[in-house]
């Protein structure tokens, strides 16, 4: 057993760890939720209220953990969901988690606003590397990212629907830290003294030259007199519309999710508009505080598109015990974001392989625990709610 799973067996572990290493207005930024964290806190009550009936006398149990979705054979159920200014939370997130994810076998999702590039990431996450467009105002520029991410060879688009403005994120707010596209310096004199008693990230920071968005970085003949975050500031939120979806299918011959449906209407308008795949998901409670938890619109969302639709969630899953138990509530796939960033926040290049570590041997006992040694057994597991 490494003396990374000793001294921090659980993703809550580096939780801590993280806080303790980062900015408090970076820390703000990947932890926060959005108004009283109403939404976000909901998130993780929600898995904490189901419970999983095992069953016994099955001999001894060694779980395959692989699953199969849009046709390719991962390691195991879940996946890294696209994080935003990656590598602000930690210098190098990106490719630190590309690499994780390419060695189990897993996904890692590219934010259209992350730090790195699909050109960079893409080297080392190879095919593991999905890609997630937040289609900007300017198609032009949302059809060449389409080029690029397919000249990398990525096989998955991910297309996010759930982000139609900026969220007030007033925890982020109240650090000081105007992080984010939202056109605003990020070197305010707070930000400055928060940095400085955190030097490891701050040496990193410069030695990374500063906040990056390298997958915009080639249109920067575009920005006029803006500077990179006006300009996205510019280009994102509320520029989807059916419409675009439709000529982004036409553009894109892989694979495409749609990301943040919660609605019956918009699952059964996107299925018509030939998307692969819904994600489900209220954007880890950082949009709206009063959006429903995921696998409470799951039935609904699932008869409405049937049995054959992949149906990923994401949002407040903490766990492989949660990952086990999306499943079993009829997921067939799981995202996770925050506790990824929260482990490399912790242990920089060490973080995406511990926090896969800890999911898979999770997940893997957990199967133990119920007698199941598929991840498809695992979907047939009986799920109930704690009484309140």
């Amino acid at each position: 057993m490494s003396d990374d799973m000793v001294k921090y067996p659980r993703l809550t572990d580096l939780e801590r760890k993280a806080r303790r290493r980062i900015p408090h207005f970076i820390f703000e930024y990947l932890d926060a939720g959005t108004g009283r964290d109403f939404a976000k806190d909901a998130n993780e009550a929600a898995y904490r209220e189901l419970n999983l009936t095992p069953q016994f006398l099955r001999g001894r149990i060694q779980p395959d953990t692989s699953t199969t979705l849009l046709g390719r054979t991962y390691g195991v159920p879940f996946g890294v969901a696209p994080v935003g200014l990656s590598s602000s939370i930690w210098p190098g997130a990106e490719q630190i988690l590309a690499r994780a994810a390419k060695a189990h076998g897993f996904p890692y999702a590219l934010s259209t606003v992350a730090g790195d590039s699909v050109e960079r990431v893409s080297k080392v996450g190879g095919d593991m590397t999905w890609f997630q467009l937040y289609p900007p105002n300017d198609r032009d520029i949302g059809f060449d990212m389409l080029r690029r991410a397919a000249d990398c060879g990525v096989e998955t688009l991910v297309v996010t629907a759930d982000v139609p403005g900026p969220s007030r994120r007033e925890r982020m707010r109240l650090s000081g830290g105007p992080v984010g596209s939202r056109g605003k310096s990020m070197y305010t004199p707070r930000v400055i003294m928060q940095s400085m008693v955190r030097p490891e990230w701050s040496l990193r920071m410069l030695a990374n030259g500063g906040p990056r968005f390298r997958n915009f970085e080639p249109y920067a003949d575009r920005f006029g007199k803006m500077s990179v975050t006006e300009f996205i500031g510019s280009q994102l939120n509320g520029s989807l519309d059916w419409d675009y979806l439709d000529l982004i299918r036409e553009r894109w011959s892989g694979k495409l999710l749609l990301k943040g449906i919660l609605h019956g209407q918009d699952a059964e308008r996107a299925v018509r508009a030939g998307v692969d795949g819904l994600v489900i998901s209220n954007h880890g409670g950082r949009q709206l505080d009063a959006a429903p938890h995921p696998l409470h619109q799951l039935p609904h969302i699932r008869a409405i598109v049937g049995s054959k639709m992949p149906l990923i969630v994401d949002s407040g899953v903490r766990s492989g015990l949660d990952v086990a138990k999306a499943i079993a509530s009829g997921a067939d796939f799981v995202m996770l974001g925050r506790p990824f960033l929260y482990a490399v926040a912790a242990l920089g290049a060490r973080g995406g392989e511990h926090a896969a570590a800890i999911l898979m041997d999770e997940l893997q006992d957990v199967m133990r625990q119920l007698g199941v040694t598929t991840i498809a057994g695992l979907a047939e597991v009986p799920v109930s709610r704690s009484a309140n």
